[in-house]
């Protein structure tokens, strides 16, 4: 599994290299389709942001344009003010004549706009401007547009809406000296052009944005969800008639593909179980015929003539072994599909583990003897919680298996110790040992080191694959060394027992007596 330069989940993630279709499922509507309800939310969030922020950005600007203009005509304003300050304007009260009769020349030029405001190089529009007296009476006006009038009811002229949509005149209203109006505005129809301008090119922005948006978001959410489509593409192509379709993941920081190569081990893991059960099945099937073959064939043999009462004693007695065999073959079946449907022990009890040590020791002593294999033991007090009919079976096939698979003069050393927070059993001999290539396999079912020994023993190559179960069914751990030709040690640690009252104490059991004759329990039934 190689990491791209450039990953790219959505072209990297594919089943078996080709990139799957991004289309959906005809018979899946649009709001049941992931990559839509992705989208829709995405268009509304991005809608909801861009003309949010569009619309901020021109009330902004528009704002600032109008308040630059107000400052503009309340400076014009002030000046008006100022200079209109220098005039008697009670006077104007006791008079009847047009008060433009009354002002001279200069008093003209005084009430006049600044000339920064009047000689305008930006071609827009002079201000314009309107004086009254208290009395409604116009002291002076220059530019004023005629819609502006004077009611005799008013006190002050009427004007355009100043911030209507349509509006296109702007002003400054002050109160002046003596309780005189002074209006200053302009025309900012130029203004509401640029700004009209301002929002068009704003709304285009904003569309060029929304389109990229909603462009790139609807790929993202279909690069997202590609892969998930070839997920689901393997995953229901693999079957148990076809275990080969995989995820080709080539990018694996991301969590789809973390998520696939998860996927990929998941499949790796249940194409090997059913390859060990296949295998099984077949070891099993041919293990269960051999015994069948035997009792079959003599029986046949018996059959096609008269025979002696010693050859039907030879006969029968072949047919018992050979049953004897069968029927040790199908416990340990039995064990080991039991041992696979649960994970605990079916009993929990305090076991002192050196007395069922001691006890197996003792039933394996006569066969060690005949093979001509001296047995040792070291065993301290040492209890577990656990089944001590499973216990004594660990141990007790641990100890067939380290006899007859030894040397004449031979060796066996059991030892218990405890190693807290554990209790650890050693068995070790010096016999033929086992090879390295064979070590990794010795625990698998129906797998033997030696094959043509195995037969010799009448070994089934269930024993250490029992043993294994056992020990992990009691939450404790297994492991073998060995050097061929050297000996093999196997090293056992089970969990030590909490509580520990002696009362309650198992003593070891007959494990084998229950189910078979002592025969049995002294006979072979290698491991290996």
């Amino acid at each position: 599994m190689a990491i791209s330069s450039k990953p790219n989940l959505a072209r990297d993630l594919s089943v078996d290299g080709r990139p799957q279709p991004a289309h959906d499922s005809p018979r899946r509507s649009l709001t049941q389709s992931i990559a839509w309800r992705l989208q829709m939310w995405h268009a509304a969030i991005l809608v909801s942001v861009v003309v949010g922020l569009c619309t901020a950005w021109f009330l902004q600007a528009r704002r600032a344009r109008l308040n630059e203009i107000d400052a503009e005509l309340t400076s014009a304003a002030r000046v008006l003010d100022g200079s209109l300050r220098g005039f008697d304007l009670r006077a104007f009260d006791t008079t009847e004549r047009p008060i433009s009769e009354l002002l001279a020349a200069d008093d003209h030029l005084r009430l006049s706009l600044p000339r920064e405001l009047t000689d305008r190089r930006d071609n827009q529009p002079e201000p314009y401007f309107g004086i009254w007296l208290e009395d409604g009476r116009q002291l002076k006006s220059e530019r004023l547009p005629d819609v502006f009038s004077l009611k005799p009811s008013q006190s002050q002229p009427e004007a355009p809406e100043r911030d209507g949509p349509n509006a296109i005149l702007r002003e400054v209203r002050i109160v002046g000296p003596a309780g005189s109006l002074i209006l200053v505005g302009r025309d900012i129809g130029r203004e509401i052009a640029e700004l009209n301008r301002l929002a068009l090119r704003i709304a285009a922005f904003a569309m060029l944005i929304l389109a990229a948006g909603l462009c790139g978001g609807w790929w993202l959410a279909r690069s997202v969800l590609r892969p998930i489509a070839a997920i689901s593409d393997a995953a229901s192509r693999f079957s148990a008639a076809d275990m080969s379709p995989r995820i080709n993941v080539v990018e694996t920081e991301s969590e789809l593909g973390q998520l696939a190569t998860i996927l990929n081990d998941a499949f790796d893991r249940v194409e090997r179980s059913f390859d060990q059960q296949r295998q099984f099945a077949a070891d099993a099937s041919h293990e269960l015929r051999t015994p069948l073959a035997v009792i079959q064939s003599q029986i046949e043999l018996a059959l096609k003539r008269e025979r002696t009462s010693e050859e039907y004693v030879k006969t029968l007695t072949t047919c018992s072994s050979a049953s004897e065999r069968l029927s040790d073959l199908v416990e340990s079946l039995l064990t080991l599909a039991r041992l696979d449907f649960s994970s605990q022990p079916t009993e929990r009890v305090s076991v002192r583990v050196d007395l069922v040590a001691a006890r197996c020791i003792d039933l394996m002593r006569p066969v060690a003897q005949q093979a001509e294999v001296n047995l040792r033991s070291e065993l301290e007090p040492a209890i577990v919680s656990g089944d001590p009919k499973q216990i004594e079976r660990v141990i007790f096939n641990l100890l067939k298996n380290s006899v007859a698979y030894n040397r004449p003069h031979g060796e066996v050393l059991l030892s218990v110790a405890v190693v807290d927070p554990s209790v650890e059993l050693i068995l070790q001999d010096n016999g033929i040992g086992i090879s390295e290539a064979d070590l990794a396999h010795v625990a698998e079912r129906f797998y033997r080191a030696d094959k043509a020994r195995s037969r010799v023993h009448g070994g089934s190559g269930l024993g250490l694959s029992i043993a294994q179960g056992i020990v992990e069914r009691h939450g404790g751990t297994m492991q073998i060394a060995s050097q061929l030709d050297q000996g093999t040690m196997v090293t056992v640690h089970l969990p030590l027992a909490s509580n520990r009252p002696r009362d309650s104490v198992k003593e070891p059991v007959d494990l084998i007596s229950d189910n078979s004759t002592t025969a049995r329990h002294t006979g072979t039934d290698p491991l290996r």
